[in-house]
């Protein structure tokens, strides 16, 4: 029985840093946009 729970936990864990990784890459991507959109703005 406690080799089922393990399971469960490996995959609880697994799908957990999958999305952690996934929200790691959608924040570099926002700072990349941010930081590249300051660039095209023109000064007035």
């Amino acid at each position: 029985m406690s080799n089922k729970s393990n399971f469960f936990r490996r995959a609880l864990t697994a799908l957990i840093d999958g999305r952690t990784r996934q929200a790691e890459r959608y924040i570099a991507q926002y700072w990349r946009e941010d930081a590249s959109s300051e660039t095209k703005v023109n000064e007035r």
